[in-house]
C-alpha cells in the first residue's frame, strides 16, 4: 500500500530543548496508529509539525507524495490533514451550528459556498457525532464530552484524509470515553479516514490501533503491532511499567 504520512528524521527543538529527535515513521492509507509515550515525550509536538503549527527544524513531512514541511497549517488542512485538541479550542461565543459551518468553509474546495449552505452541511456533521440538539448552544454551555464531540464534527468537516487525535478521551468518564471510542471507530469507517491517535490509556489504545509507535524524549524507540509493544522491554522500562506488562 502507499504511504499516506511519510516523516523522515524529524527534529524540533525549542531552544536546547530537543522536543521530537530524528523521528521517521510510515503511515498507510486507512491505518488506525497509536502514539503512545510518557508526558514529555514529543507526542502532542509531533502532531503539531504534522499539520504546520511548528515547522520542524531538520527532516521532511510528505502527505500523500507531497512534500508538506514547510506548508502553513491551512494549507495543510485543505490537502487533507485535520485534528483534534487534548484541551477542545471551540470559538466559545459561537453555537456549535456555526463553529462546524467556520470548518466547512476552512476546508477544502469551499472557498465559495455560501454561509447558508455551510449550515446545512454543518448540521449533518453535529447529527453525525450526536450533537444536533445542540445546535444552537453557545459552545462555552456545552459539556467536556460535546465538546469532544464538536472537535470531532469540526476536523470531519474540513474533509479529511488523515485525522490527528490528540487525547480525546482526557477527562472523560468511562461510558463516556466508550461512547467517544464508539464514534471514532464509526468516523474512521464512514469517512474511510487514516488516524494517528495520541492517548494515555492504554486499553483503549491497544484495542483501537493496529500499531502503535513509542516515543521516549523525544526519539522513536519501539514499533509494532499492540502484542508486540506490550512486551517490549524497552516501552515496558520507560512507559508502560512491569504491572501493565
Amino acid at each position: 500500500m502507499k504511504a499516506l504520512l511519510k516523516l523522515t528524521n524529524v527534529t524540533k527543538r525549542f531552544g536546547g530543548l530537543v522536543a521530537v529527535d530524528n523521528v521517521s515513521f510510515c503511515i498507510e492509507e486507512g491505518e488506525v496508529v497509536g502514539l503512545i509515550g510518557p508526558n514529555g515525550a514529543g507526542k502532542t509536538t509531533l502532531l503539531n509539525v504534522i499539520s504546520g503549527v511548528y515547522h520542524p527544524d531538520s527532516g521532511t513531512v510528505e502527505f500523500n507524495g507531497k512534500d508538506i514541511t514547510r506548508m502553513p497549517p491551512e494549507e495543510i488542512c485543505r490537502l487533507g490533514i485535520a485534528r483534534t485538541y487534548q484541551i477542545p479550542q471551540p470559538f466559545p461565543d459561537m453555537t456549535a451550528l456555526n463553529n462546524v459551518a467556520v470548518a466547512v468553509l476552512y476546508g477544502k474546495k469551499r472557498r465559495n459556498m455560501s454561509l447558508a449552505d455551510a449550515e446545512l452541511e454543518a448540521s449533518y456533521f453535529l447529527e453525525f457525532v450526536g450533537l444536533f440538539s445542540k445546535r444552537n448552544t453557545l459552545a462555552r454551555d456545552l459539556t467536556l464530552y460535546e465538546l469532544r464531540m464538536l472537535e470531532l464534527a469540526r476536523a470531519l468537516a474540513t474533509s479529511p484524509r488523515l485525522l490527528l487525535i490528540d487525547e480525546a478521551m482526557a477527562g472523560l468518564n468511562p461510558a463516556e470515553s466508550l461512547r467517544a471510542i464508539k464514534m471514532i471507530k464509526t468516523a474512521q469507517e464512514h469517512f474511510g479516514l487514516t488516524i494517528l491517535w495520541i492517548e494515555h490509556v492504554m486499553k483503549i489504545i491497544m484495542n483501537s490501533a493496529e500499531r502503535i509507535i513509542v516515543l521516549h524524549y523525544g526519539r522513536k524507540i519501539a514499533e509494532g503491532p499492540p502484542k508486540m509493544i506490550a512486551e517490549d522491554k524497552k516501552v515496558i522500562e520507560a512507559y508502560l511499567g512491569e504491572r501493565y506488562a
